[in-house]
Formats: C-alpha cells, sequence, structure tokens
C-alpha cells in the first residue's frame, strides 16, 4: 500500500524522518531548518529527537540542529514534571471521595511509564470519573483550590448537557489545566461509549491513587479523540502517538484478538479501522493482515475522503506564510462532519445558529 503524503510537504518530511530517521543522516541544515520549524509547530520536536536518538543518528547531526531537539526535549521533561506535581496534588484532594478515579491520555502514559510519555509535550492532565460522582469530584476539586475557566451561561449549559466534560478547571499557578471528564465521548454523540464498560475494565496503577483504561480501551480512546470526537485540525500528533501507542502494547500476547473483540463490544469498530489506517499508512505502524479482515471498512467514497482531509487538515497552518485554500476547506469540512457526529442535526443547527449570532453580536446576552 503505498504511503499516505501529507499536503505540507515540510510537515510530510517531519513524518517521513519519524518513519525512517536514518534518512535525517543526510538533511542538508537548510532543510532542518524548515523540519525544525513545522515539527515545533506541528508539537512533533521530542518525538523526532527520541526517533533520531534511538536510530543512533542524534548525535550525528549539526550542533544547531540538536540544540533546538534538545530544548523541546527539555520542555517536554519539565511538563511531564509538571504532570506528576498535579497527580501528587489531587492524590491529596481527592483521598476522601469514593470510587475510581482513572487518569486518560498523557497522565495515563506518564503514570505507567511508557516509552510514548517521554515523547509528548503534556499540556493538560485528563481524569475520568462515574457520572454519578462526577458532582463530589468536582466540588472537592473546588474545596481544594482548583478553579473552573469562565464561560458564559450557553457554554455552561454546553458543557453540563451537552459535552462528556466539565469546564477544564486550574489550580491557580499551575502550569497544566485539569479536564475532569465523565465519558469519553458526548452522550448526544452519535457514537455511543458506555463509561461504565470502560471504567470496569481499568486497572490500578501500582504506587498511585489511580487507575489507566485496559490497554486496548487506552487504543480505542485514542482512535475515539483522533477520529471520532475530532475535528481533524493540527491531530498529525494524535497520529504519530497512536503509532507509538500500539507499537508498544502490541507486544503483549493476544492484544491484536483482545483489541478487535473489545471494538465490537464497544461498537468503535470503525474508529478502529481509521485509529490503525493512517499511523500505518504515514509511519508504517505494523498492523497485522487478520485485524484488518476482522475490520468492517468504510465505503471506497468515505475512504477517500478521509484520506483527502487527514492529509490537510491534520498539520497546522505554515509558520510562516498562508495557508493552502484546499488545507482552510479541508478543515472547514472536518469541523462540520466533527460536529455533525457530535451532535444531533436539531441541537447542531441551534448550537451554529447561536454561536453564529455570538459572532455577529458579540455583546448580545448569551442566554441557554
Amino acid at each position: 500500500m503505498p504511503r499516505l503524503r501529507l499536503a505540507d510537504p515540510d510537515a510530510d518530511a517531519v513524518i517521513q524522518l519519524l518513519a525512517a530517521p536514518g534518512d535525517g543522516r543526510d538533511l542538508p541544515l537548510d532543510r532542518w531548518d524548515r523540519v525544525v520549524r513545522v515539527g515545533r509547530a506541528c508539537r512533533l520536536l521530542p518525538a523526532l529527537r527520541q526517533r533520531l536518538d534511538e536510530a543512533g543518528v542524534l548525535s550525528g547531526l549539526p550542533a544547531p540542529v540538536r540544540g533546538q531537539l534538545d530544548s523541546e526535549a527539555a520542555i517536554a521533561r519539565y511538563r511531564k514534571q509538571m504532570a506528576w506535581r498535579e497527580l501528587h496534588e489531587l492524590t491529596d484532594a481527592l483521598a476522601s471521595v469514593p470510587g475510581p478515579r482513572v487518569l486518560v491520555k498523557g497522565a495515563a502514559y506518564i503514570v505507567q511509564g511508557l516509552r510514548l510519555a517521554d515523547a509528548r509535550v503534556v499540556s493538560d492532565v485528563d481524569l475520568l470519573v462515574p457520572r454519578e460522582r462526577l458532582a463530589a469530584v468536582e466540588a472537592r476539586l473546588r474545596e481544594a483550590g482548583w478553579q473552573p475557566e469562565a464561560v458564559d451561561p450557553y457554554d455552561e449549559r454546553y458543557y453540563r448537557e451537552w459535552s462528556h466534560e466539565v469546564p477544564p478547571l486550574r489550580y491557580p499557578g499551575h502550569l497544566l489545566e485539569l479536564d475532569l471528564h465523565h465519558a469519553i465521548v458526548p452522550p448526544i454523540s452519535r457514537v455511543r461509549v458506555d463509561p461504565a464498560r470502560l471504567l470496569a475494565a481499568a486497572r490500578p496503577v501500582p504506587g498511585t491513587a489511580f487507575h489507566v483504561l485496559a490497554p486496548e480501551d487506552q487504543v480505542l480512546h485514542a482512535c475515539v479523540h483522533a477520529f471520532v470526537d475530532s475535528d481533524l485540525a493540527d491531530r498529525v500528533r494524535d497520529i504519530v502517538d497512536l503509532d507509538a501507542l500500539v507499537c508498544e502494547l502490541a507486544a503483549a500476547p493476544g492484544f491484536w484478538d483482545r483489541l478487535c473483540a473489545r471494538a465490537a463490544e464497544l461498537g468503535l469498530a470503525r474508529g478502529l479501522w481509521y485509529g490503525l489506517r493512517y499511523p500505518q499508512r504515514l509511519l508504517g505502524t505494523p498492523v497485522p493482515e487478520t485485524v484488518w479482515r476482522r475490520l468492517p471498512s468504510p465505503g471506497r467514497t468515505a475512504v477517500r475522503t478521509m484520506d483527502w482531509l487527514v492529509a490537510r487538515a491534520t498539520t497546522p497552518p505554515p509558520p510562516e506564510g498562508r495557508q493552502l485554500a484546499s488545507a482552510r476547506a479541508a478543515r472547514w469540512l472536518a469541523r462540520a462532519r466533527y460536529f455533525r457526529i457530535r451532535m444531533p442535526l436539531p441541537i447542531l443547527l441551534r448550537h451554529a445558529a447561536t454561536k453564529g449570532i455570538r459572532r455577529l453580536l458579540p455583546h448580545a446576552a448569551s442566554a441557554p
């Protein structure tokens, strides 16, 4: 199967280096200049440094390139430390609240000691709790000093009734935001995932007060985050994360069988199909042929459309210069797809009308 190329040639060069870091030996300095700029915009430099180092290429690169990569890796290490600080303080704050506290995404990778966690610039801590415990957990966090992001009445209703999380929380002076979830998709989404099944299979992390999702559920959640509950914008990093996560977890015996069975059980086979296709098409992620035979393929038109969107919408605008018209169109279409999955049509139309009025009349009342 031919490799899918990103429409932005500089972003595509970053992906090619992640897939084949040995190619970095022959890259001229002026080309590295573009790779570093775009890699930073894509939040991929720590991952690139990690793969170059593991391939034995890093030490032979020009000093200015190594300096830039080392700097981004230092930022990633610092943010990882700040994530640990947040987790320690969350442990104390929530000690009196019963029920599971399940870390997802970046924080989960950190507490498990996954290699992937060293190659990400973490921006928040995501915590999943049972919906019946949500109010108690949120109240306890507020008592302990975490403060919600200021939102108007309409957005407050959006979070409380239509979203799978509460407004973001932050402790004054802390670097990272806390996202408190009760599900991995909105309750009104066309794609339904029963969070009770995820919580029931979650596993405790020794030495911590937290749980993480089962390995196959972590992959499925990453697929959902990247391709289901997502507008695809700037999500190329999520595709790289999926590549690393799958490669790291797939070493466990029986992983692929469990993953396919779990996807069917949770109704996420389509999300898994996309979540494996694009890491494989861009980075060469090894996926057994038996897996493709077990997953239902979308129709040819849907696949071609998604290929077009992924190639154009998942990378950020160039650090200098204007974004291509095709990329802007892809982002618009991907955003329309996102909201169509996320909301039933009546709510979507109302939401779009409300947001449109607020943009045109920014001082108008935003009553729910």
